[in-house]
């Protein structure tokens, strides 16, 4: 397509939600588009000259490339090629993330992510896409390597003490991944590598351990009933509270009360 003075238009590319993950080799021209969704390209064979907003460059087996949303790009391939695409909405990375991508759109390809293109390019074989099962265990592992760098920063350190003083304020909200996420401001994937590593557990795990502790503070200070602190400190129920407590500290809540009441 071009426009009335003669200069091509990109064209913007639907995302193809059910096909996360597939193989793709490229000919010697390309035209520019763009898409809606994040996009990474990873070397598996051969090379390919890659423009992204008006930055050139060359993907080969130790550099890919981070496309962003709505980045205009065209490819031209060099010889045979083999690369994995990745497509993937954007709310899976995080924030610093996606704006060093847009910055600096060119990344180094490390070993840990070599080894599971490796793995993936023999187990598929010569076919073109990844099975969804597959592309599901993969994505959030190829996210994780290429993006654990960004995700130390101190912006990410600041989100996660603004999630985790939230969520102790009010730990008996809904407090689903998603928007545990969007509280921080990183992805799904940062979000579990950040907590692992400043906490010890996952984001489920902590958040479960607010709403114990703050249920064990209503035990010890409030004459509220079982059933009613177990429904402000977000458990479904008082069996699952019980559960829980259980769990944790090898103590029913009501067993719980009582030492406070000798």
């Amino acid at each position: 397509m071009t426009a009335a003075g003669g200069q091509p238009v990109p064209v913007r590319m639907p995302m193809q939600c059910d096909e996360a993950l597939s193989f793709r080799s490229y000919g010697p021209a390309g035209h520019s588009h763009s898409h809606d969704h994040l996009q990474l390209v990873l070397p598996l064979h051969g090379a390919l000259e890659l423009e992204i907003d008006g930055r050139g460059g060359r993907l080969d087996a130790l550099r890919g490339a981070v496309i962003v949303p709505g980045a205009v790009h065209a490819q031209a391939g060099n010889g045979q090629n083999r690369f994995l695409i990745v497509d993937c909405d954007s709310a899976m990375v995080g924030r610093s993330q996606l704006d060093h991508g847009r910055t600096r759109p060119f990344l180094a390809v490390s070993t840990a992510v070599r080894s599971l293109l490796g793995f993936v390019d023999m187990s598929v074989g010569t076919g073109d896409s990844v099975a969804p099962a597959v592309a599901r265990h993969l994505l959030p592992l190829l996210l994780d390597s290429l993006f654990a760098e960004p995700a130390r920063s101190a912006g990410d350190s600041v989100g996660l003490r603004r999630l985790c003083e939230q969520i102790r304020a009010a730990p008996g909200q809904d407090w689903p991944l998603a928007r545990m996420a969007q509280v921080a401001g990183m992805g799904l994937t940062s979000l579990h590598a950040v907590f692992k590593r400043q906490h010890g557990v996952t984001p489920g795990h902590w958040l479960q351990q607010q709403r114990l502790q703050w249920a064990q503070r209503q035990l010890a200070e409030s004459g509220q009933s079982l059933a009613h602190i177990a429904q402000q400190a977000g458990f479904s129920d008082q069996s699952a509270f019980t559960r829980a407590m259980r769990r944790a500290h090898g103590i029913t809540p009501g067993r719980y009360r009582r030492g406070f009441d000798a």
